[in-house]
């Protein structure tokens, strides 16, 4: 179980677990992370049951082949399949997806979780995690931005890390993307969490690992690739590795940490759905995308 710990070097990394049925006694969780005096929290058990076996079931199908992209293709080791875009740096779009893109990927949203969920209504699954997230908000409201007029934000994207594939050591500080443009102005920018719903957990491997580095220190372990050396981290700082298991939340601070996925391990893809976060600047309402 995560529990807290003390760097040897940079930032100390302190998790809490807690089970679905106590999120009603944390709701101070999202506003202690947002200030750093926690790095995340667990959430077991926090998508259980029919919604998630469907899910499952049809992203390890056949009948959503067209609906895959790869935006790390040719990333040897770190090529994740998604459906959906998210507001990030790829292999694609190394300046992130652009406004265009990304609206003609958040207006495909809704299609793309009915064929998923095989629910009437696609926003109902949209309105399951922003009970969870919004329940660690001190059940303020919890929902996507407005993107335009008459488009939000993508809630979340689909993710699967297949068996040989990891997602390499960053942190995420997106908010200079030209797609954050379209953010609403009275979000709070000063920090981004990130969070993430494990459908299907893999058979080893697929690790979660949050170092205490931030991406805010000066002089990270730099390889002349300039990628971050996970080696080097690995020997001189403290981390956090993470046991996700079928169903379970996690949101935490990556905005700040450094953090990765370690290699998928067996015969099962890791599945998650999952975006990003940030509360409005008056704490009034949670806002969630991917």
């Amino acid at each position: 179980m995560p529990a807290a710990s003390t760097a040897r070097k940079g930032h100390p990394i302190r998790l809490i677990d807690i089970d679905a049925d106590d999120i009603a006694d944390n709701g101070h969780v999202i506003d202690s992370v947002y200030r750093a005096e926690l790095t995340g929290v667990i959430v077991r058990g926090a998508l259980t049951g029919k919604r998630r076996e469907t899910a499952v079931r049809r992203l390890t199908s056949d009948a959503l082949g067209d609906r895959w992209g790869a935006p790390n293709a040719g990333m040897k080791g770190g090529e994740i399949r998604t459906i959906g875009d998210a507001a990030t740096p790829t292999f694609t779009y190394l300046r992130g997806p652009s406004p265009e893109v990304y609206a003609a990927s958040a207006a495909r949203h809704a299609d793309n979780t009915r064929a998923i969920f095989e629910e009437a209504d696609p926003r109902a699954p949209t309105a399951a995690i922003a009970r969870l997230l919004g329940g660690l908000f001190g059940g303020r409201p919890a929902g996507p931005p407005r993107f335009s007029d008459d488009l939000d934000w993508a809630p979340y994207n689909y993710r699967a890390l297949d068996p040989g594939e990891q997602i390499y050591t960053h942190h995420d500080n997106h908010y200079g993307l030209a797609v954050y443009e379209k953010m609403p102005a009275d979000l709070d920018r000063s920090g981004l969490l990130s969070w993430f719903v494990t459908l299907q957990a893999p058979d080893a491997g697929g690790e979660l690992v949050i170092y205490s580095l931030w991406g805010s220190d000066p002089n990270p372990p730099m390889l002349p690739t300039r990628f971050l050396d996970t080696a080097a981290l690995e020997r001189d700082w403290d981390k956090a590795v993470v046991d996700l298991r079928d169903g379970d939340l996690i949101v935490f601070d990556a905005g700040r940490h450094v953090h990765r996925v370690t290699p998928v391990e067996g015969q099962r893809p890791r599945l998650t759905l999952g975006g990003f976060l940030t509360p409005a600047a008056d704490r009034s309402r949670l806002a969630f995308w991917s």
